[in-house]
C-alpha cells in the first residue's frame, strides 16, 4: 500500500494572529454532534496564521476555519470539480436561525464595498449558521482580499471580521483540497471501517492531461524561462519548475541587463517561485483588482519561449480566456487560448488594461483517442495560474506588490509595451 503524503503549509509566526481564538477545538465539537454534515472537520490537517486548515469528507475537499472573539466562526472552502466555493458564519447564539431559511445577507468590505446575496440556514451541532453555497471561487479570493467585513442579515448587523491572515488561510485551503483530489492527504483515518462499494459506473471520460512545458531535459546544464517584476526590489515571479534543480539563477533584462538571482521561496504545489535579483527593474507588473477577468476576455502574454531558436529579444502571443478552471475542474487555474511554448512558463498573462491576471503554468498537446491508440492534437489548449492564487503565494512569503483596478483599454502594442518591460528571461544553470 503506497503512503501518504500530508503537505503542511508554512506556518506563520503567530498562530493567533488578527484577534483570532483557536478554531480546532471549537469545530471538533461541533463535529462531533454533527458528523458527516458538509461543514464539519473531519480531519484536521494544519494550522495557519490562527484558522484551522481541515479536511471535510462529504466534500472531498478542504477549508479553513477560525473562531473570532465573539465565538462567531467563519469557514472558506473551495469545491472541485466545480469552479465554486462556499462560506459559513455559525454562532451558538443564533438560534433564531431556523436551519432550511433563506436569509438576505449583506457583506460590507472595509466599509465601503457592499455584496447582497441569500444565505441558508444551517445547524453544525451546537452553532446555528448562515451558508453560501455555489458562489464562484473568484468571490472567496476577492473576499480574502479585504481588511474587514461587516455581516449585516435581513438588514441588521450579524458581526464584523477583522480579516488578517485569510489570504494566506485561503491559500492553505486551496493547497490541501489539491492534495485530497491528488490523493496525497487521506481523509478517512486508517482504523475507520472501509466505505460500502459504490455500484458500477461508466469509463470515465477522457482527460486532457496538463503537460507542463518542462524548460530542461535531465543532464543538461541550462535552461531558460520567463519571469516578472512584481515590485521596484527586484522580486521577481516565475514558475517553480522553471528554477527546479537550478544550482545558480540569472535574470535578464530586455535593455539587456544581466544579474544573479537567488531564489526567496518556492512552492511546487502552486508551481509559483519568486526570486530576488541583483539589480533594480525598468518597470514592475501591477495585479488587476476588482472585477474578475471573465470568459471571453482577450488576454496577451509576452515570454521568451524557445531561447535560441526564436527571437531571445522576447515574444508576444494573444488569446482569450476559454474557460475558467484547468484539468480536471482545478479552480487554481484557467484555460487560455494564446499559444504557449516551452520557456513561456512563469510569464504574466495580462488583461488588455496591463494588469497581471495569471502566470502561464502549462500546456497540453496530445490527448488519447478512444481505444485505437491514435492521438489528437489538441490546439491552443494552454493554462494559466490565476492571480488571486499567485497573490495568495506572495502575501505568505512577504512579498509586496501592487493591485490596481483595471482601467481603460489600451492597443495590443502598449499592452505588449507595458508586458515587456516589467518581464524578464530566467537563466537556470544546474552542474
Amino acid at each position: 500500500m503506497a503512503s501518504t503524503t500530508v503537505h503542511r503549509v508554512r506556518r506563520a509566526r503567530s498562530l493567533f494572529a488578527a484577534g483570532l481564538l483557536g478554531a480546532a477545538a471549537f469545530f471538533a465539537g461541533a463535529s462531533a454532534a454533527g458528523a458527516g454534515t458538509p461543514y464539519t472537520i473531519d480531519k484536521e490537517i494544519d494550522t495557519v496564521r490562527g484558522w484551522t486548515i481541515a479536511a471535510n469528507a462529504a466534500r472531498r475537499a478542504c477549508f479553513a476555519s477560525a473562531t473570532f472573539q465573539s465565538e462567531t466562526s467563519l469557514e472558506l472552502g473551495f469545491d472541485t470539480p466545480s469552479d465554486s466555493a462556499f462560506m459559513v458564519f455559525a454562532n451558538e447564539s443564533w438560534d433564531k436561525i431556523k436551519v432550511g431559511d433563506t436569509y438576505k445577507l449583506e457583506l460590507v468590505f472595509d466599509g465601503r464595498k457592499k455584496w447582497n446575496g441569500k444565505a441558508v440556514g444551517i445547524r453544525i451541532g451546537k452553532l446555528y449558521g448562515l451558508a453560501l453555497e455555489n458562489v464562484k471561487s473568484e468571490f472567496v479570493i476577492d473576499f480574502a482580499r479585504y481588511q474587514t467585513v461587516q455581516v449585516n442579515y435581513n438588514g441588521k448587523r450579524l458581526d464584523g471580521f477583522n480579516l488578517n491572515g485569510t489570504r494566506a488561510a485561503a491559500q492553505a485551503a486551496i493547497s490541501c483540497t489539491q492534495d485530497v483530489q491528488a490523493g496525497r492527504i487521506a481523509i478517512e483515518d486508517e482504523e475507520e471501517a472501509p466505505r460500502p462499494k459504490a455500484p458500477p459506473q461508466a469509463p470515465p471520460k477522457e482527460e486532457v492531461k496538463e503537460e507542463k512545458p518542462a524548460p530542461e531535459k535531465k543532464g543538461s546544464s541550462v535552461s531558460t524561462g520567463t519571469g516578472f517584476f512584481v515590485n521596484e526590489r527586484g522580486n521577481l515571479m516565475t514558475n517553480a519548475h522553471v528554477v527546479e534543480d537550478c544550482d545558480e539563477a540569472q535574470v535578464k533584462l530586455p535593455d539587456g541587463r544581466i544579474a544573479a538571482a537567488s531564489i526567496l521561496a518556492r512552492s511546487s504545489q502552486n508551481d509559483l517561485a519568486v526570486l530576488k535579483a541583483d539589480l533594480k527593474p525598468t518597470a514592475f507588473a501591477k495585479f488587476r483588482s476588482g472585477a474578475s477577468i471573465r470568459l471571453g476576455d482577450p488576454i496577451v502574454l509576452f515570454g521568451y519561449p524557445l531561447a535560441g531558436e526564436l527571437t531571445i529579444t522576447g515574444n508576444l502571443s494573444t488569446g482569450l480566456v476559454s474557460a475558467m478552471a484547468g484539468p480536471g475542474e482545478d479552480v487554481t487555474r484557467m484555460q487560455i487560448s494564446a499559444p504557449v511554448q516551452s520557456g513561456n512558463s512563469g510569464g504574466a498573462v495580462v488583461d488588455q488594461s496591463g494588469h497581471v491576471v495569471g502566470v502561464v503554468v502549462a500546456k497540453a498537446n496530445t490527448r488519447p483517442r478512444g481505444d485505437s491508440g491514435s492521438v489528437e492534437v489538441l490546439q491552443n489548449v494552454n493554462f494559466a495560474i490565476k492571480a488571486g492564487v499567485a497573490g495568495y503565494f506572495l502575501d505568505a512569503n512577504q512579498i509586496p506588490y501592487t493591485q490596481e483596478p483595471a482601467d481603460a483599454d489600451k492597443s495590443t502594442a502598449d499592452v505588449a509595451s507595458l508586458a515587456k518591460d516589467f518581464s524578464a528571461l530566467v537563466i537556470c544553470r544546474s552542474r
